[in-house]
């Protein structure tokens, strides 16, 4: 498993450290989604496209670093709706 930040030279906040740990967790609830939706559909080219969906979350969050508020900040303003929209519920 991965360390909660992988740059633990620079310095950073509580809130970042919070605001990081959200953002992983909705990269991992979007991850699970795509598993979920993959495993549930017969079209391929839906699965396909689901795949390389889930592959940009998974690079994301490698490469999410707790100090990256511009990145952090635009996980946790863009991706619920996306969650939401995978899992096929309402806004």
């Amino acid at each position: 498993m991965q360390n909660i930040t992988p740059e633990p030279s620079a310095p950073y906040t509580a809130a970042q450290a919070e605001s990081y740990g959200d953002a992983r967790g909705l990269l991992n609830a979007l991850i699970a989604a795509c598993s979920a939706k993959i495993g549930n559909t017969d079209a391929t080219d839906e699965a396909t496209r689901l795949q390389s969906e889930q592959q940009g979350y998974l690079d994301e969050r490698r490469h999410l670093t707790v100090t990256d508020d511009a990145a952090v900040a635009r996980i946790l303003r863009n991706y619920p709706a996306r969650l939401r929209a995978i899992r096929g519920e309402g806004t």
